[in-house]
């Protein structure tokens, strides 16, 4: 299951409902989210007979208030930014023994995009990036 928090309607650029999105996120409680998953497994599946007392041995909430990867929009952003041109390059650079390694270093919110920055990063400490 995924939530993706928006804020339709509310006139907020990019930006502000990344921040909106984590605001509404971070203001969820475990009993929020619990009464969320059960009612939402209820009407999906309960009609095929899901009982969520009986059905549901633990729910696990990965809260990630960060959201996903900024990945610059062409519509907002300086057009000439792209994961291989922007800020990010400068807030991934090596500091000597460390090299930052994340989606957030490619400005691409994919897991191929944390993939990416692992390899890069590995390579920079052996001397080959």
């Amino acid at each position: 299951m995924q939530h993706v928090p928006i804020a339709p309607g509310a006139g907020l650029n990019e930006k502000d409902q990344h921040r909106e999105g984590r605001r509404s996120l971070l203001a969820l409680s475990y009993d929020d989210f619990e009464a969320r998953i059960v009612s939402q497994l209820t009407a999906a599946v309960g009609p095929f007979g899901f009982d969520a007392g009986r059905d549901i041995a633990g729910i696990t909430v990965n809260r990630w208030p960060h959201g996903y990867a900024y990945e610059y929009n062409e519509l907002f952003d300086d057009p000439a930014w792209s994961p291989a041109n922007g800020p990010h390059l400068k807030a991934r650079e090596r500091i000597g023994r460390i090299s930052i390694a994340n989606s957030d270093a490619s400005a691409y919110a994919y897991v191929n995009g944390a993939f990416d920055a692992a390899l890069r990063a590995v390579e920079e400490q052996f001397g080959r990036g």
